[in-house]
């Protein structure tokens, strides 16, 4: 198995099919692949990116970890309260890696950090990394931060 292999996925799912990439989402969707287009959050083969093999690593390390924590707390078991705390934990590892994964995809792509949120809690106003004003994003809807 390749290093891109670890982030193809194994069920269908949509697709980035546009002419040109400017900016990525490192979000978690269920998911081997946790890289997508800004524009249509279609997912992009890491390959079409160039990424080398230890980005490659890294992100598909983070996604792992994220995936786990997420798969605890969807599970509505005893372990939710706990992966909950650790998803929205702004200085625990799994945010961590993911901003600086994030950060490295950066150099190349302008790359937004998609934090984990609870449908059930109120909608954060204030980035969750450093604590400024989001802005409402004009593709999806949401809030994002232009700051960090």
């Amino acid at each position: 198995m390749n290093s891109y292999a670890k982030l193809r996925p194994w069920t269908e799912s949509e697709v980035c099919e546009c002419d040109e990439v400017n900016e990525l989402l490192l979000v978690y969707t269920l998911t081997d692949n946790p890289i997508h287009c800004y524009q249509c959050k279609g997912s992009i083969d890491p390959e079409r990116l160039a990424l080398s093999d230890g980005v490659v690593d890294d992100v598909a390390s983070w996604r792992q970890v994220f995936s786990a924590l997420y798969e605890l707390w969807l599970n509505s078991g005893e372990y939710e309260a706990w992966a909950k705390e650790n998803l929205l934990n702004r200085t625990g590892q799994v945010n961590v890696e993911g901003l600086a994964v994030s950060s490295v995809l950066s150099k190349q792509w302008p790359t937004y950090y998609w934090w984990f949120y609870d449908s059930d809690d109120p909608i954060p106003g204030t980035c969750p990394s450093c604590n400024t004003e989001m802005q409402a994003s004009p593709i999806h809807g949401n809030k994002l931060c232009t700051k960090c």
